[in-house]
């Protein structure tokens, strides 16, 4: 396959699928930015056996052949209303996908996805707080909207990049907004020293623009560069250790910094508990009422039904959330990705108890 020039990515063809359609528009433009359009012809080898599907994918336009063995085989075709959903659970790896005929594909990074789709929903949790909780966050509410104010399109572009650094791989989808309130901005200086080596950490410093270097030993013949787009600090952070270098600023710029309590508050959840699938079997066959959960949305779920499970749509738990019987213990399907963070945080704070279900 090859990348299809022609056709542009908008949120309008974005939003023609699904879970694509149950993004915020912010978080549905970044999830634009990190996906593609491929072509292939007629007959093209699209997946073989041994190719790897690291994204999530949507045929758009065409007709595929996914070929099992010898003897099973099916078609896809793109008017098919299968295909307003993932077709991954269709041709999973170890079988071959041919085109039958010229078409397009929609790659979407599938691990951005999955936490775009839990942000948003913390978005709208967040706006569902009874009146006082909302007193309570007003003051970050107001913060976040001068930090939009203060930072373009592009800081937030650049920052949605950094949340799939390793070090945010975990931040709990809740706590995405509060991440953008904490943050400080601050502009500074040719020469100025941001970190100096021996000190205790008390921040976690984004360079937005202009460049440093970082100093070990004293020693400058031998600098390292930092430059735009990089971030530095965490180490003393995460360790509980003091400064191992010092960072100088190499020309004036920007950074955006957060500090201690927060970066180390906001980046861990003491509110999710997970469990592995074989732990949940285990404890459904001990205790009755344990319940299986899945919280996709109706589309998903009817596409893709989950036996055996109570099925709530995440949209509808806080409406439906005085039915569930507050003795169970709920364990959220993996099927429900990073959005299980979510209804954990929802169910909790109702008194309910509740563990995710994660890949072993």
């Amino acid at each position: 396959m090859s990348l299809h020039a022609s056709l542009n990515i908008t949120d309008q063809l974005m939003s023609r699928y699904s879970p694509l359609s149950q993004l915020s528009r912010k978080y549905l433009n970044q999830v634009i930015k990190r996906s593609k359009v491929m072509t292939f012809g007629g007959g093209e080898v699209v997946f073989d056996k041994s190719a790897k599907r690291t994204d999530t994918y949507y045929l758009l336009k065409g007709a595929l052949k996914i070929k099992k063995n010898i003897l099973s085989s099916t078609t896809i075709d793109s008017t098919d209303p299968d295909c307003l959903f993932p077709l991954n659970g269709k041709m999973p790896e170890g079988v071959t996908v041919t085109a039958q005929e010229p078409g397009h594909m929609l790659a979407v990074d599938g691990v951005f996805l999955d936490r775009a789709l839990a942000w948003t929903e913390a978005e709208a949790k967040q706006d569902q707080e009874d009146e006082a909780a909302r007193e309570q966050l007003q003051e970050e509410a107001e913060v976040v909207e001068e930090i939009s104010g203060d930072f373009d399109e592009a800081y937030f572009d650049w920052m949605a990049s950094l949340l799939e650094f390793p070090l945010f791989f975990n931040l709990p989808p809740a706590n995405v907004e509060k991440v953008f309130a904490r943050f400080e901005r601050i502009e500074v200086k040719k020469g100025q020293v941001i970190i100096e080596e021996g000190d205790e950490g008390d921040y976690f410093y984004l360079l937005i623009d202009g460049s440093a270097r970082v100093v070990i030993g004293g020693d400058e013949s031998k600098p390292i560069r930092v430059s735009k787009g990089s971030y530095f600090g965490e180490e003393a952070l995460v360790s509980d250790t003091v400064r191992s270098a010092t960072i100088i600023m190499s020309e004036d710029g920007v950074l955006a910094r957060l500090d201690k309590k927060s970066f180390q508050s906001l980046l861990h959840d003491p509110l999710v508990n997970y469990v592995s699938l074989a732990e949940f079997r285990k404890r459904a066959a001990e205790d009755s009422k344990s319940t299986l959960l899945d919280i996709r949305s109706t589309a998903e779920f009817e596409h893709s039904p989950l036996p055996k499970c109570l099925h709530v749509p995440l949209a509808d738990l806080r409406d439906k959330i005085s039915g569930l019987d507050k003795s169970a213990i709920y364990y959220l399907s993996q099927e429900g990705g990073r959005r299980n963070d979510v209804a954990a945080h929802i169910l909790y704070q109702n008194g309910i108890q509740a563990f995710v279900i994660r890949d072993e």
